[in-house]
């Protein structure tokens, strides 16, 4: 077991934006770049465990210090903390025996060229072999050339003053490790470089930035993968890249004269290229357009990534629902290379980050999507997993032209529009191939338009292989869950709870699958199936309508797509406003079994309601009963009797308890 020295110098004090100290605050570490939780901490003694790392309290001579202590076997960390909005920031601190074991290396180096050098001073001429550590101020100085011997290229010659342009000192590095055919390039932490144009990053190239801050200071983004003369086809630019850590400031100027930005520009842009992920970064202060792009790109990846703040400044203020990560397609108007194969990106996954607003610039257009396809072209196996968005003007997430797509775990609140949106190409202009979508386990609180969840396709290609299931979704300003011209959805167990629309809607969807949710304080209709011919609606519980009815079926807007032949069993309503169940105009050949239909704290005025059009249906096996409704109440038939009772009989109330 080897145990390194943290804390306990006057850098380790805890402040917040304004400088100010913060006291007896929790702090926990983690293991510097691979961000995992680190549980064995001791005293400066050794052997006391730490059960909670804390700054000093306010009554302590070092009020927000944070105090010596010992991690075991990690030699470098990052304290991590939660703001005053709850989110974690970190900063990087490398192990104090790091640096004293290099100096004593360089120390007894040094003490071994006796009669070559005064050690108080004095002038070497010719060159100078070092065998081992050197230390020049107290700093241990590795040599170039086994950093290079090592893959690694560190950034020099560098002001790092935040107003220095040091955009020529960081390509460099860039450019070196491309010489090599690849390597690290090391940027240094705890400083602040300004870049005033884009840098280009090359193959098999690492940028490990954890710490340091690049911001840009002239009116581009930051970090891109191609030159201005390249035009690679396909997925064949600059690929195998990773870029580690660090803040990417791009600086977007706002209303009050701040930052320098007002192009619209991406911070990040990855174009025609394969395997590329962003890791640990903070990307923020986005001028209207995207705050990393992955463009004809095979296999992007954003992992635990920040994405903060952006502002529209294009003179048309079109540029609102602009995506904090865009996935795009290498056409005209979308690619930054004049390369428009319509090569589109696939294999792309976006897990573990978070969307918002920054300290200074409001919240994206959306968090993650893409809006731009062609003909024939879908965005294949697309992964948004575990993320936490809070706040877009416009939809959580844009799945447009997604195939084989899963967007699961996802936490999203104060949506503009939809939380998650999925939709394709208008097949009349752009041919589109076969989908498949599943929506889970996301959870959805406070839509301010729209559907909490919603997937739309065409009457003349309706979305096929939607599944969206284990979904919860809370204060929706429209229906919770919409499928719309879709093709056999299935939505299962998800749980809404006030909406001021429908709860569960399925338009123009034949055969949807409506099973075992849970829908309550619905604005409208628990569950409304309309144009929708083979409807399964099964295992619901409805609880409590504003209006309408608990399940309702019938004729689409178009007065001529009927819900046919649909099955309503097993459901428990509760407190609809109107009737349990309304089976209106287009219903039929409907099958109402084995439901349970309670008034609940409502004045529930029916049970079972038939249209005058709505003809062999079959109603048996029902619970009305404990409602005090009288027979044609209970049983509202306003059409030829359909059969009551499973002998094929009419006469009401047949096999229904009432």
């Amino acid at each position: 077991m080897t145990l390194y020295t943290y804390g306990g110098t006057p850098a380790d004090v805890l402040t917040d934006a304004a400088g100010n100290v913060v006291p007896d605050y929790p702090l926990a570490v983690r293991v510097a770049g691979t961000g995992a939780a680190v549980t064995a901490l001791f005293e400066d003694d050794g052997t006391t465990p730490i059960g909670q790392l804390q700054t000093n309290p306010a009554s302590s001579s070092m009020p927000g210090a944070i105090r010596t202590f010992k991690a075991q076997d990690v030699p470098a960390i990052e304290y991590e903390y939660l703001d005053t909005a709850g989110n974690p920031v970190r900063w990087y601190e490398a192990a104090r025996e790091l640096a004293s074991n290099a100096a004593q290396a360089a120390a007894d180096a040094q003490a071994g060229l006796t009669g070559k050098l005064d050690r108080t001073g004095g002038t070497i001429s010719g060159d100078l072999a070092v065998d081992g550590a050197l230390s020049v101020g107290g700093q241990p100085i590795t040599p170039t050339a086994s950093l290079t011997a090592a893959g690694l290229y560190p950034v020099t010659g560098a002001a790092a003053d935040g107003a220095t342009d040091d955009h020529d000192a960081i390509q460099a590095a860039l450019d070196a490790a491309h010489a090599a055919g690849g390597g690290t390039v090391i940027i240094p932490a705890g400083r602040v470089y300004a870049v005033g144009t884009f840098l280009v990053v090359y193959d098999h190239t690492t940028i490990w930035a954890y710490g340091a801050t690049l911001r840009s200071s002239g009116n581009t983004g930051l970090l891109r993968n191609f030159t201005n003369d390249e035009t690679p086809a396909g997925y064949g630019g600059h690929s195998h890249i990773r870029v580690l850590g660090g803040t990417w400031d791009g600086n977007a100027a706002d209303a009050d004269g701040n930052g320098t930005v007002t192009a619209e520009t991406d911070i990040l842009n990855f174009v025609h290229c394969t395997d590329v992920t962003v890791r640990d970064a903070t990307v923020m202060n986005t001028s209207s357009a995207h705050a990393l792009e992955f463009n004809s790109t095979d296999g992007g990846r954003a992992l635990n990534c920040r994405f903060l703040g952006f502002r529209d400044n294009s003179a048309a203020q079109n540029r609102g629902p602009s995506e904090a990560i865009q996935i795009d397609i290498a056409v005209s108007g979308s690619s930054s290379i004049g390369q428009y194969d319509k090569t589109a990106s696939r294999n792309i996954t976006v897990q573990g980050c978070y969307f918002g607003p920054s300290d200074r610039l409001g919240p994206y257009g959306k968090a993650v999507g893409s809006h731009t396809l062609a003909a024939g072209v879908t965005y294949d196996d697309i992964q948004i997993l575990d993320n936490r968005i809070d706040a877009t003007l416009h939809e959580g997430i844009g799945a447009y032209g997604w195939r084989r797509a899963r967007i699961a775990g996802n936490l999203i609140t104060n949506a503009g529009a939809s939380g998650i949106l999925a939709t394709i190409p208008d097949p009349a202009t752009t041919s589109v191939p076969t989908h498949a979508l599943t929506v889970e386990g996301n959870t959805i609180d406070t839509v301010a338009a729209d559907s909490g969840i919603r997937v739309l396709g065409y009457v003349a290609y309706r979305y096929p292989g939607a599944v969206i299931s284990g979904n919860t979704i809370k204060n929706v300003t429209g229906n919770a869950i919409q499928v719309e011209n879709c093709a056999g959805p299935i939505v299962a167990g998800n749980t809404v709870d006030t909406t001021s629309s429908t709860g569960l809607y399925a338009n123009y969807s034949p055969d949807a699958a409506i099973t075992g949710n849970v829908v309550r304080n619905a604005g409208s209709n628990g569950i409304n199936a309309t144009g929708s011919p083979g409807a399964l609606i099964s295992g619901n519980l409805v609880d409590t309508t504003a209006s309408n009815f608990g399940i309702f079926t019938g004729q689409g807007a178009d007065g001529a797509t009927n819900t046919t032949d649909a099955l309503i069993t097993g459901n428990a309503i509760t407190a609809a406003a109107s009737a349990g169940i309304r089976c209106s105009t287009g219903s039929a050949r409907c099958t109402i079994t084995n439901n349970r239909i309670r008034k609940g704290s409502a004045a529930t005025v029916n049970g079972i309601m038939l249209a005058a059009n709505s003809t062999a249906c079959i109603i048996a096996g029902n619970d009305l009963s404990q409602n005090s409704w009288a027979a044609a109440a209970a049983l509202y038939l306003t059409t030829a009797a359909p059969v009551l009772d499973y002998a094929g009989g009419t006469t009401t109330p047949g096999h229904n308890l009432i």
